[in-house]
């Protein structure tokens, strides 16, 4: 018996542990792609966190122009389509349909005038002339129909097309009364805020204050007197600023830094004094009867209520207030009153309300709450 050969290769059983230490291989690799993604989106939540908390220190002021918003809006109406050319094509497509039936009957009526004129046979010259009589006959009637269903959709076209047409008008008539009554009524809602009608200026007040763009809950209890505002701004709690600085290492990984307490009160204080002059600051920018008023940072703690900071409001110095580094420089330009410990930690105070409501009656007050999102 033949011996096998020495250097005859064992053979390979498919899965076998080579198999598996490849697939381990790719789960390996496989898992790494993933938690660099999720350290990924870690950093990037951290990093929008804090933009998001510094955009707020962005302030800005431009007061709403209202002599030109008073300006009546002129209609623009829509023109009705010329609508011509539908009927001279529907009349093209009708043409259309007879075109080949009058061409096959007039082609059978010259076959049989030839026959009738070239032909001496007693038979061809009955059978060509009565095809003669006959095909004229249909052709004459081919040609009625023709006109008949022709002018028929075209009437019918002339219809749908007045029809429309008068619809259109009506629709345009509407459009412009509704255009009319929208402007009338934009224009006396403005004369109302500009008279100090505080129906308009609540209305005002509100679409204002719940289209700003706060990326958390904030809300403000709003009261008025003699035009002098009393906005309560209640503030996000502490929690909400972040408590560690977030690094990306060149592995990756994201690496986390604690804050110093000192740092986090002075974050919040400054977001609190920029959500604070936001407010005002669109306020101001939208109701033109308000000169003086008054702000108080509310903090809320279960059923306790306290005051952080407040700060008279001459409208005069807004402007100049909106236009400084941050919100501490703002609270700073208008003088506000509010007490810290050493590591920057709000003190709460008692206020009281404005000095030229002079312990007005609390039914004369006026009263609104906007919740901010």
């Amino acid at each position: 018996m033949a011996r096998k050969k020495d250097d005859q290769g064992v053979r390979i059983q498919p899965g076998a542990r080579q198999d598996k230490g490849k697939v381990y291989v790719d789960e390996l690799y496989f898992r790494h792609v993933d938690q660099m993604e999720r350290w990924r989106q870690e950093y990037e939540y951290s990093q929008s966190v804090e933009n998001a908390l510094i955009g707020i220190s962005k302030l800005d002021y431009e007061e709403v122009d209202y002599t030109s918003l008073r300006v009546r809006n002129p209609w623009k109406e829509r023109t009705v389509p010329d609508c011509s050319g539908v009927l001279e094509k529907v009349r093209v497509e009708e043409e259309r349909k007879f075109v080949m039936p009058i061409i096959m009957h007039t082609g059978l009526l010259l076959i049989f005038l030839f026959v009738l004129l070239a032909s001496s046979n007693v038979i061809a010259l009955w059978i060509s002339g009565i095809g003669v009589v006959t095909l004229l006959v249909l052709v004459v009637m081919l040609l009625q129909k023709r006109h008949q269903e022709i002018e028929r959709i075209v009437l019918e076209k002339q219809k749908e097309i007045d029809d429309w047409i008068e619809n259109e008008e009506q629709l345009i008539k509407e459009e412009k009364e509704k255009h009319e009554h929208e402007e009338d009524e934009r224009i006396k809602a403005i004369e109302r805020l500009l008279a100090g009608d505080i129906a308009a200026i609540f209305a005002k007040i509100d679409q204002v204050l719940t289209a700003a763009p706060f990326p958390f809950h904030v809300s403000a209890d709003i009261a008025i007197y003699m035009n002098i505002p009393s906005v309560k701004i209640w503030l996000p709690p502490k929690s909400i600023i972040p408590t560690q600085i977030c690094s990306l290492q060149s592995s990756g990984r994201p690496s986390f830094q604690e804050k110093e307490i000192r740092t986090i009160n002075k974050q919040y204080f400054e977001l609190c004094a920029a959500i604070s002059m936001r407010v005002m600051s669109l306020i101001y920018a939208h109701i033109p009867s308000f000169g003086i008023g008054y702000i108080y940072g509310m903090s809320k703690d279960g059923r306790n209520t306290e005051c952080l900071f407040t700060s008279k409001l001459d409208r005069s110095i807004l402007e100049a207030a909106c236009n400084a580094a941050n919100g501490l420089a703002a609270l700073q330009i208008l003088k506000a009153t509010f007490d810290c410990d050493t590591s920057l930690s709000l003190i709460p105070f008692e206020f009281d309300d404005p000095v030229e409501w002079d312990n007005v009656e609390t039914k004369l007050v006026r009263n609104v709450h906007v919740d901010l999102f």
